[in-house]
């Protein structure tokens, strides 16, 4: 909700998968979704379950334009973002905040290369890369 919350809007579900891969592998933010490789990189079928839970339940906006699904925050998102970042702490909520900037100036193949290098680099000796 949190990384949502930041970004505004996200632009695909590659970027949604490979910003939350980045914050989890690279910057070390707490998450507990297990990612695979996958055609684009990394992928996690519990992210995107929650990512879609998220848009039914109408804390996220989901639009498909063309090929692409973008999220964006809706009002009712926005207020539990707000209390989740009450018991998540204001420290680790500007942390996380300043990570996604970061982010944010990536392009979304950008982020798409530096998620399969990174996954690369770490999990070597775990998977077969399709890539």
């Amino acid at each position: 909700m949190l990384t949502a919350n930041y970004f505004r809007r996200i632009e695909g579900r590659k970027q949604f998968q490979k910003a939350v891969f980045l914050l989890k592998e690279h910057f070390k933010i707490e998450f507990t979704y297990h990612f695979i490789p996958y055609l684009y990189g990394p992928y996690s079928s519990q992210l995107q379950s929650d990512i879609d839970n998220l848009a039914r339940t109408g804390y996220l906006k989901a639009s498909k334009i063309g090929p692409l699904y973008y999220y964006e925050i809706t009002p009712f998102g926005e207020r539990l973002a707000c209390e989740i970042e009450k018991e998540y702490g204001q420290n680790q909520s500007k942390d996380l905040a300043k990570k996604v900037v970061d982010l944010k100036e990536c392009t979304t193949e950008e982020l798409v290369q530096w998620s399969k290098q990174l996954m690369k680099e770490k999990y070597k000796d775990d998977f077969v890369f399709p890539w």
